[in-house]
């Protein structure tokens, strides 16, 4: 395991600790399993919370479209794309396009693909600039740190570099389950104690990531 020291910052490298205790997590479920219940606690509820309440052919009336937007605010997907997808649906039950809550169900999903389609995009980075920056942000549960995760091995198993930055120092345990994922994948994470000012950790990493040379700063 190797490190790196300047002006606070800190980066680690290593490998994945083969248990809970090592990754100095002992409480209830261990690290990992807490990470997995609430990255997949929005998912359920959303797709589970819907599909319940639209379950069968039932009349569309008042109390199923409050439901609905209940359902969606409920499970982060957010106050104006709520209200945005529940205009849209309400107008087409208006002119009775949508004959029961079956239809309005298959409607429902293809307004929400059709809003995630066009983040679907190709990651493209520019050998020209390094690094090449990406900032993630999202409310807590949204997934981004198992992301972030998963994408540094991406890029690693293409020939790139990369290196972590733990800007959310905020939430517990965010820096930890980062650097975690730094080990994991054996990249290089850039942080500072929870509490750390945030703007500070990001410039750390970009110098850190220019001085080395690194293709990408996660």
């Amino acid at each position: 395991m190797g490190s790196w020291w300047g002006r606070g910052a800190r980066t680690t490298t290593g490998v994945l600790p083969v248990n809970d205790a090592e990754a100095g997590d002992t409480g209830r479920g261990g690290f990992w399993g807490r990470l997995k219940a609430g990255l997949t606690r929005t998912r359920s509820q959303l797709s589970q919370g819907v599909g319940n309440l639209l379950l069968g052919r039932k009349e569309i009336d008042d109390q199923v479209m409050e439901d609905l937007e209940a359902a969606l605010l409920s499970t982060d997907v957010g106050v104006e794309t709520t209200q945005e997808v529940m205009a849209d649906l309400t107008e087409r039950v208006g002119r009775r396009e949508l004959a029961d809550t079956i239809a309005l169900h298959d409607a429902l999903t293809t307004l929400l693909k059709a809003r995630l389609a066009p983040l679907a995009g190709e990651l493209k980075i520019d050998p020209a600039r390094k690094p090449s920056v990406v900032l993630f942000v999202g409310v807590n549960g949204a997934g981004k740190t198992t992301t972030i995760g998963k994408l540094a091995a991406q890029i690693k198993a293409s020939g790139r570099s990369v290196m972590l930055a733990a800007g959310d120092t905020f939430r517990a345990a965010a820096v930890e389950q980062l650097t975690t994922w730094g080990a994991r994948n054996d990249v290089p994470v850039i942080a500072q104690k929870q509490g750390a000012d945030s703007a500070s950790v990001l410039y750390e990493a970009v110098e850190a990531a220019r001085a080395r040379g690194v293709d990408v700063l996660l």
